[in-house]
């Protein structure tokens, strides 16, 4: 702040002159504002009064300035590192149910299976095991053991006088018996068996019931049955009467032998295999 030399200031400033020209020379007594020289007396040389009376009061405020305009926008600041994984939160309440999908395609056909040997209301099937098969006419002998499942199909004659109950042995396997005659229609030749070899087979064959019987098919037939066994629980008091019968064998190298008296011609031979 600018202090204001007025009469009154230099009024004060002449007095105290005078009070400090009482310890001053006589010869520089100063009786009146004519004797000081313009910009001669200091700040330093006042009074605190004086100091306080040269002091002007503050004034007004001045008017607020206008907002400057905004600065440009600054450039985008490269990403931050990807901060850690939370803890996982509650588990959410199920949502609605979807709407149902279209119906797929049909799936591809499967293979035909094979066809079942018998109708419902046979007897069967029968699983054997470790069966005696004879082979060659000399003795009939032993060669091979059999496996198979065993059906009975019972059908009425059509004149009425009987029934025909023919069995099948289907899914049949052999194994042969080491030194035992080939197996053959006729006489046992002269080759035999070097070891056990396993082979296939199905049989068909069928008799006919006749006399005075009594036709039970709900009766208990052993797990194993053979022609009696089926003939005494389903028939009792019937005759049965040969009527035809085929066994077709075979081997992994190309044998074929057919045992049979239905018409078909027997022949062949089940030999070693290489």
């Amino acid at each position: 702040m600018k202090f204001r030399l007025t009469a009154a200031v230099i009024g004060v400033g002449i007095a105290l002159a005078v009070v400090s020209g009482a310890f001053a020379a006589h010869k520089y007594l100063i009786t009146s504002g004519a004797q000081i020289k313009p910009g001669t007396i200091g700040l330093s040389h006042l009074t605190g009064g004086a100091k306080n009376a040269l002091q002007g009061t503050d004034g007004a405020r001045g008017p607020k300035g206008d907002d400057g305009a905004p600065g440009a926008a600054g450039a985008r600041g490269a990403t931050g590192p990807q901060g850690a994984t939370g803890a996982q939160g509650p588990q959410g309440t199920a949502g609605a149910q979807g709407v149902k999908g279209d119906k797929g395609d049909k799936g591809d056909k499967g293979d035909k299976g094979d066809a079942a040997p018998i109708v419902p209301g046979d007897f069967g099937p029968f699983h054997y095991t470790g069966h005696d098969d004879g082979g060659c006419d000399s003795g009939n002998e032993i060669w091979a053991k059999d496996t198979a499942d065993r059906y009975f199909r019972v059908t009425p004659s059509s004149d009425g006088t009987g029934y025909f109950v023919t069995r099948y042995d289907a899914k049949g396997t052999y194994t042969t018996i080491a030194g035992k005659h080939f197996a053959t229609s006729g006489p046992c030749g002269s080759g035999t068996y070097s070891s056990a070899q396993t082979g296939k087979f199905n049989g068909v064959w069928t008799q006919k019931v006749t006399g005075a019987y009594d036709y039970n098919p709900d009766a208990t037939i052993p797990a194993d049955p053979a022609w009696d066994d089926l003939g005494s629980a389903v028939f009792p008091g019937g005759t049965r009467q040969h009527v035809s019968y085929e066994f077709d064998y075979y081997n992994s190298c190309g044998n074929h032998w057919r045992d049979a008296d239905n018409g078909a011609a027997p022949g062949g031979t089940i030999a070693n295999c290489p």
